[in-house]
């Protein structure tokens, strides 16, 4: 199996200075559609199986790289994004816990 080629003559393309050895992780599109196929159930879970979404790939650097988990890094803008997942304030913690509970309680 041949060597995965890392990024545009093997350099970083946020410094453009150090070789690149790590790939974005964030998750930018997932693909939820089922392929349905005519025959048994094997053929159809061979079909379906493999990831279901798409990453970022920007290629970088360890220096460019942000760590988020066990082998998962991000790019700097992604990762700016990843930081903000949280809700900024107290209030809309409160307000997404009762929305959250009303949606339990009409289950």
């Amino acid at each position: 199996m041949p060597e995965a080629v890392f990024g545009e003559n093997g350099i970083c393309a946020v410094c453009r200075r150090n070789p690149v050895n790590r790939w974005c992780d964030y998750i930018i599109s997932y693909d939820n559609s089922i392929i349905f196929v005519k025959g048994s159930y094997q053929t159809f879970k061979e079909m379906n199986q493999g990831d279901k979404y798409e990453t970022c790939d920007l290629p970088m650097c360890d220096k460019c790289a942000n760590e988020v988990s066990i082998d998962r890094h991000l790019c700097p803008h992604h990762m700016k994004l990843h930081t903000q997942r949280h809700l900024p304030d107290a209030y809309q913690k409160k307000r997404q816990l009762e929305e959250k509970r009303k949606i339990n309680a009409a289950i």
